[in-house]
């Protein structure tokens, strides 16, 4: 059995379609646990209303703990012997659950990774699928986790649009109270993973909302990214893997680069805040030059000189590549 984790929190306008995209699948043997995380709308009794209809569906509420203390509650409830999230303003093809799950059992995976398509609320972008090769992909947890750190890959990163085996479950607890908690555990989980199995099928559709929490309006809190890779640098140190540890310093002053624009432009009366950054940036930077020198692509290099040499110029070639490749 699967269980599969819906974490709810004031989405009724998308959720009836996450259930029943969720009930609409191939593969039957799944039980749905709903985390009703202290919705003020009329989420929690759209929960009920299904839970009557279907016998496999579970409800929860709760007080409002945030994504991470909702998916840690249904996790703490999920007695499958395979577990997947899906948020509660996105929804899934009927053969999600069924590729995953061939998959995992087909190559003896303990995670099963699918694409995803980015799917625009609005209309006014077209969905597009994530570009992805066209066949099935085996590999170790490590090279798994390479995908993360060296290349980027958003699928890897997320919680979502995977089939984890239940063995995993102890590491599956995100940090309540953080965005980004996504980056707080998925490498951990991969990386002690014996095999990871990436189908290229686009089986998630993943919305784009301009009131979620990636797209709502910047703040201070989204600098828990950092943090997030921070860690990450710390615990491939830890395991002694130089490679992966590198890579992950190589990201971690990227990503530090782009906080600091972002709090230029979105938070301008923050100079505290990117004087901070800029001063993190600097000491990780004297602290890792010598150390990614390999790991970073021309572009990463262009972009970490240009940063270190004029940040003004750095922001203005930001805001025009924003401009040109909208990150979503």
């Amino acid at each position: 059995m699967i269980s599969i984790i819906v974490p709810v929190y004031n989405v009724e306008k998308y959720l009836e379609k996450c259930i029943c995209s969720i009930l609409e699948q191939t593969y039957r043997d799944f039980e749905l646990i709903l985390v009703d995380d202290g919705s003020g709308d009329k989420s929690g009794g759209i929960c009920d209303a299904y839970k009557k209809k279907d016998g496999r569906i579970r409800v929860f509420h709760q007080e409002n703990k945030g994504l991470s203390g909702a998916r840690n509650a249904g996790l703490a409830r999920a007695s499958g012997e395979y577990i997947t999230y899906i948020d509660s303003d996105d929804s899934v093809d009927p053969y999600y659950l069924e590729v995953l799950f061939e998959n995992a059992q087909k190559y003896g995976a303990e995670v099963s990774v699918c694409g995803y398509r980015s799917v625009w609320e609005d209309g006014g972008r077209k969905s597009r699928s994530e570009k992805v090769k066209t066949s099935v992909r085996i590999c170790t947890g490590r090279e798994a986790v390479y995908k993360i750190v060296a290349e980027n890959d958003r699928k890897m990163i997320t919680a979502w649009g995977k089939l984890y085996h239940a063995r995993l479950k102890p590491l599956l607890e995100y940090p309540q109270g953080r965005t980004h908690e996504d980056e707080f555990v998925t490498y951990r989980v991969l990386y002690i993973a014996d095999k990871v199995v990436i189908s290229p099928q686009a089986l998630y559709g993943y919305l784009q909302r301009g009131d979620s929490i990636m797209n709502s309006s910047y703040s201070e809190r989204r600098l828990d990214k950092i943090r997030a890779l921070e860690e990450a640098v710390d615990y491939f140190r830890k395991e002694g893997d130089k490679e992966l540890e590198k890579y992950a310093e190589k990201r971690y002053l990227l990503q530090l680069s782009i906080a600091w624009y972002r709090v230029s432009v979105f938070l301008p009366e923050r100079k505290d805040l990117a004087a901070r950054l800029r001063e993190e940036w600097l000491a990780g930077y004297r602290a890792y030059r010598e150390n990614i020198k390999d790991a970073a692509k021309m572009t990463d290099r262009a972009a970490l000189k240009i940063y270190r040499a004029s940040p003004r110029m750095y922001g203005v070639i930001a805001g025009i590549f924003e401009k040109i490749f909208r990150e979503v």
